[in-house]
């Protein structure tokens, strides 16, 4: 029973922004666990990249492009997927605009249009999902928000990021609060400093003081959250909903 629970044979996942980074290494734990992924990025051919090398590795894939900014493509992405699969069992809402600016520097355009990315289209995701959740054959779902701990620490430069980060928690209280009654729990993965392109985007004594901070003193690996991702997915977590988890090595414990 304990390898059982995390199985995910016969469920469809959706990962958006999975074709680099935290996205893909989940989408590829997801898959090894026995789940169909859909591979979601903006461009189509990327995705295409992806889901075909997960193929070659015996695993199943498909490539569906979503910008999920855009109302219009997130209804397509779920017309598909009802169409196809007439299911949908795991949602992570993974892809983010995050732009790299001082707060004086933030022209409100750009404000508007990270909105409407990393707030709306994690709505819409979200709405999609739960709807097609209720319409489908396994009596509910996960629905996993990929967060970060700039949004319990503010960061130089990520002003915009953290705001809505930070928001990503009401949400999800509020969906787990709302959907819990149709078996669709909705959770929050806040990572740390992980070995990818934004921590490339710090300057290396940045970098070096953050690590300094670390307990477990170095840089968490992609597939790290991938596999939290599949507990919070799985059966084995059927009593956790509107919870959120940090995985940053302890730096949220060393810094206060």
């Amino acid at each position: 029973m304990s390898r059982k629970a995390f199985d995910l044979d016969g469920r469809v996942a959706l990962i958006t922004g999975s074709t680099m980074g935290l996205g893909r290494a989940t989408a590829q734990v997801l898959a090894e666990h026995g789940a169909h992924v859909v591979i979601s990025s903006r461009k189509q051919d990327a995705c295409d990249t992806v889901a075909a090398e997960f193929r070659e590795l015996g695993l199943s894939a498909e490539g569906r492009a979503c910008h999920i900014g855009d109302e219009d493509a997130v209804a397509a992405m779920y017309a598909h997927l009802k169409e196809r699969h007439g299911r949908l069992d795991i949602l992570v809402n993974n892809a983010v605009l995050s732009p790299w600016r001082k707060i004086l520097d933030t022209d409100f355009g750009l404000v508007k249009k990270a909105l409407d990315v990393n707030i709306g289209g994690y709505w819409q995701m979200s709405v999609g999902a739960v709807e097609l959740m209720r319409e489908g054959k396994s009596g509910g779902g996960a629905i996993i928000n990929i967060s970060s701990t700039a949004a319990r620490h503010a960061s130089p430069n990520l002003a915009l990021y953290s705001t809505f980060k930070t928001a990503l928690d009401g949400m999800t209280r509020s969906f787990a609060l709302e959907f819990g009654g149709d078996g669709i729990r909705v959770n929050t993965i806040l990572p740390g400093l992980f070995e990818t392109s934004l921590a490339d985007a710090y300057a290396p004594d940045v970098k070096e003081k953050m690590l300094a901070q670390t307990p477990v003193g170095r840089l968490g690996q992609p597939a790290e959250v991938g596999y939290a991702v599949l507990y919070l997915a799985s059966d084995a977590a059927g009593y956790i909903t509107g919870t959120s988890l940090v995985i940053d090595g302890g730096r949220t414990v060393s810094i206060g």
